[in-house]
């Protein structure tokens, strides 16, 4: 649903009601998955402050005493890892679904799909919003990433603790995709949430539907860190999303 204070300031009046009405046209053009009317993306998200109660920074704060008897008790589909994973306070792979969603991560020999137990927590949670996006399997580029660091400085990224990851590709209940490098359309610098965000009918369903998505995992400060491909190049092709012990606000870019 448009919201009146956008029209003036794109001058669409008449052409958003008619881009309302031929919005499922255009869903069907682009693969099936039809646009979202409500474009839920647009409405404001709360202070960018997270309290220490939020599930960002409760995950971000547990021991690994904590982590392991919480994982337990929720009896995700991950299992400890024995190997070598330095900076992981307590490595572990995914070996099967995560409260209903299947994330497809680099294989055994790979230690880019090592995480720390506390991320799987996390992914515990987002899988509540995925599942109520009808996505049922995420394709993971990466979590583990021992060198990386943060781009033009000494300090290590979130990936070098098993605390991030990158997500590249949503499959939907209908067997859809939502692939992040063809489908959001992004630009560099521009918000991805809020009045401000870039509205339909600009966008194609698919666009829309991944970014109701982002900015609903946003509301719910289920991370610190939401990276998209309006943050730069090289994200072009995924979201990262990380936890950080201590942080206290929430970026979405």
């Amino acid at each position: 649903m448009w919201r009146a204070a956008r029209l003036p300031a794109l001058g669409l009046t008449a052409l958003a009601v008619t881009a309302i009405a031929s919005a499922p046209a255009l869903g069907s053009a682009q693969g099936g998955v039809g646009a979202h009317l409500t474009a839920s993306y647009l409405e404001p998200l709360p202070t960018k402050l997270v309290a220490k109660t939020s599930k960002a920074s409760r995950a971000a704060s547990l021991s690994p005493q904590q982590c392991a008897g919480e994982l337990t008790r929720r009896k995700l589909g991950v299992t400890r890892w024995k190997g070598f994973a330095l900076g992981v306070a307590t490595p572990v792979r995914v070996t099967g679904d995560i409260s209903g969603v299947r994330f497809v991560t680099p294989g055994r020999k790979s230690p880019y799909g090592i995480l720390d137990c506390r991320l799987a927590l996390e992914l515990s949670e987002l899988s509540q919003v995925l599942l109520q996006h009808d996505v049922v399997e995420v394709r993971v580029d990466n979590m583990y990433r021992p060198r990386a660091h943060l781009p033009g400085k000494r300090k290590s990224s979130q990936h070098a603790h098993g605390l991030a990851i990158d997500m590249t590709r949503f499959k939907l209940k209908d067997n859809s995709e939502l692939i992040i490098e063809r489908d959001f359309h992004g630009a560099i610098g521009e918000p991805v949430c809020g009045a401000e965000a870039r509205a339909r009918p600009e966008l194609p369903g698919e666009a829309g539907k991944l970014r109701d998505l982002i900015c609903e995992v946003a509301r719910a400060q289920l991370f610190h860190h939401i990276l998209t491909p309006n943050h730069d190049t090289a994200h072009r092709d995924h979201f990262h999303l990380d936890i950080a012990r201590g942080a206290r606000t929430q970026l979405i870019e």
